[in-house]
């Protein structure tokens, strides 16, 4: 009878390693459509967030899919490496192979990348690799005859950081504004904002049936924005549970994912 126990908590166990490791390694793609009278044509936006150097993810996959979805835009949301990261050269590499396929990339900074030894010299290494890093600034840019503004926030945001980052926009422009914590910038949001893309919370990495995320850095226990999209007034906020985890590399209900976003006229 004891043997009989172990053995059924011993498969229990294992079952759950084997569901908890497809979670943290086996990349999903999802692929949110947002419109907006706006534009005249199709965007294509590649969101990568919350990546934490995680050495478990097929890269060849991930680099296939992004290929396969020919973005516009690729955005980078923040916490690209962990706090923890030493070996910063296994990312760099990643994006260097990102840069070959589109070189409109877009970064901003998260707490990881703020409190990394080398956080510093990991965007410094990705402005020489050619990406545009947006801590509170913005860009205009021309998508085929489309002009786009991509907006960026510091994870540290106060009110003048969020002017500063959307000073001199033209708002008749489709504008994008990147932020990795969601919720920080909402109380400064002016609502020339058409798209928020945020990442952060991982979505809870454990989440439940029909109640979403337990617990959120930023907003405490069952938070309100965990994952995926909300409107707030005109304004879509999207947020993507991210390619890591930290702390505990654990997940449920939850798989690590890129975001391919589809903008329809």
């Amino acid at each position: 009878m004891k043997l009989k126990v172990l053995w059924i908590m011993g498969t229990f166990l294992l079952l759950i390693f084997i569901y908890n490791y497809i979670q943290i390694t086996k990349l999903y793609v999802n692929k949110p459509i947002f419109n907006n009278k706006k534009l005249s044509d199709n965007l294509r936006i590649t969101q990568i967030s919350d990546f934490h150097a995680n050495k478990l993810i097929n890269l060849k996959k991930l680099l296939s899919e992004i290929n396969k979805f020919n973005p516009h835009i690729i955005v980078l949301t923040g916490d690209i490496i962990d706090r923890k990261t030493k070996d910063i050269q296994p990312i760099l590499n990643i994006i260097n192979d990102l840069m070959k396929m589109n070189k409109n990339i877009f970064y901003v900074s998260g707490n990881h990348e703020l409190s990394n030894t080398y956080g510093e010299q990991f965007v410094l290494a990705l402005k020489e690799i050619g990406v545009t890093v947006l801590d509170n600034n913005n860009k205009t840019i021309d998508i085929d005859g489309q002009k786009i503004n991509i907006c960026g926030l510091n994870f540290f945001v106060s009110k003048g950081d969020y002017k500063k980052a959307v000073e001199g926009i033209d708002e008749k422009n489709y504008t994008i504004l990147l932020s990795h914590s969601p919720n920080r910038p909402l109380s400064y949001m002016s609502g020339v904002e058409d798209l928020i893309l945020a990442g952060h919370t991982h979505g809870g990495q454990v989440r439940l049936p029909f109640v979403g995320a337990v617990i959120s850095p930023g907003q405490g226990y069952f938070p309100k924005y965990d994952k995926g999209t909300f409107e707030i007034d005109d304004t879509i906020l999207y947020i993507d549970s991210g390619l890591g985890n930290s702390l505990f590399p654990i997940r449920f209900l939850n798989r690590v994912q890129i975001s391919n976003i589809t903008i329809t006229p």
